[in-house]
């Protein structure tokens, strides 16, 4: 006798299957809930603050904005990690993503090798050897939030692919380059939005300054040094990003956890925070300087398509309505 029978026997009749998404949320801990819970309250968050300061062209208020909460979502992605990882895997992610961009950021801040020549300006907190401490803070954020909403677009879970070393590094080579080339894709908005002349205009700072420019975005409006954006950056940004999570796969990835459950819906909603509040922020900033558009513009149609492939995966895992009881 099936279940539906016995449903019906004792009165109760057919029992309706819980929507996947009730089914998913009840499958969750509260830890996992509550990382969930603060993504959203950020989208909600910069929502509201758009839909105040847009009717008002208050750029500095989305600025301020888009800048707080990076330590928060800090946490939440090492909390992410250890519950879909490990405390192994957890602690070698952000000690490379936090040690590797920080030897990269100081040869570039001091040398002007790796992304080119710039400058980092007091406004962004205590800094060591000219550079921000808050800088390999958001490397960690944007590397681990690509990397684990790709292993989830892709159903990679924790298991290093390939047999014997030169297969697993080149397994670990193939993931490590997809997760560059989003995280770069996202630099191609954050960059020009953080050295645009709007900062002095409306805060009377600015995070850094490029010296000698370069030929991405010729023509952006800079508060001090040359226009543009060198292309070296981005193929640094590319390189960097690459080192770290080659290194983080081939020796510490290859755990064995899965991560298919509702949690890491938070690395498509790290992944899509930045892509949001930094384009909220281009528009608002656009009051000042229209030729931003072209930053948000570019930072949309190079890392939307992941996201939207993010969104897809969710509504085919977790809205599709369960099937009528027969």
């Amino acid at each position: 006798m099936g279940a539906l029978d016995v449903a019906a026997t004792h009165g109760e009749g057919p029992v309706r299957p819980r929507h996947p998404l009730a089914a998913a949320v009840r499958g969750s801990t509260r830890l996992e809930l509550v990382g969930v819970a603060v993504m959203l309250a950020f989208y909600v968050v910069l929502l509201v603050t758009f839909a105040v300061s847009w009717p008002t062209h208050d750029a500095a208020l989305q600025m301020r904005v888009t800048s707080f909460g990076t330590f928060v979502m800090y946490l939440v992605c090492v909390g992410h990690c250890l519950g879909s990882r490990g405390a192994r895997a957890t602690v070698a992610f952000f000690v490379l993503s936090w040690i590797i961009p920080f030897v990269a950021e100081y040869l570039g801040a001091n040398f002007g090798l790796i992304f080119g020549a710039y400058d980092y300006t007091g406004t962004m907190g205590p800094s060591i050897g000219g550079v921000s401490l808050l800088i390999p803070f958001s490397w960690s954020i944007l590397q681990y939030g690509a990397l684990t909403l790709i292993s989830w677009l892709l159903d990679l879970g924790g298991d290093r692919r390939g047999t014997g070393w030169l297969g697993r590094a080149g397994w670990s080579a193939l993931v490590a380059l997809a997760v560059a080339i989003a995280v770069t894709s996202l630099d191609l908005m954050t960059d020009p939005a953080y050295v645009s002349d709007v900062w002095e205009q409306v805060l009377g700072v600015a995070p850094w300054w490029w010296w000698e420019g370069g030929a991405y975005l010729p023509d952006l409006v800079v508060w001090q040094g040359a226009g543009g954006i060198p292309v070296e950056n981005f193929f640094g940004w590319a390189a960097v990003t690459f080192v770290v999570i080659f290194v983080f796969l081939l020796f510490f990835g290859g755990d064995g956890r899965r991560l298919d459950r509702l949690v890491d819906v938070v690395g498509l909603l790290i992944y899509a925070f930045t892509l949001v509040a930094v384009g909220l922020e281009l528009a608002e900033m656009s009051w000042y300087d229209p030729g931003l558009v072209q930053a948000a513009v570019i930072g949309i149609f190079a890392a939307g398509p992941l996201v939207a492939l993010g969104v897809v995966k969710f509504a085919r895992l977790y809205w599709s309505p369960p099937p009528d009881a027969a």
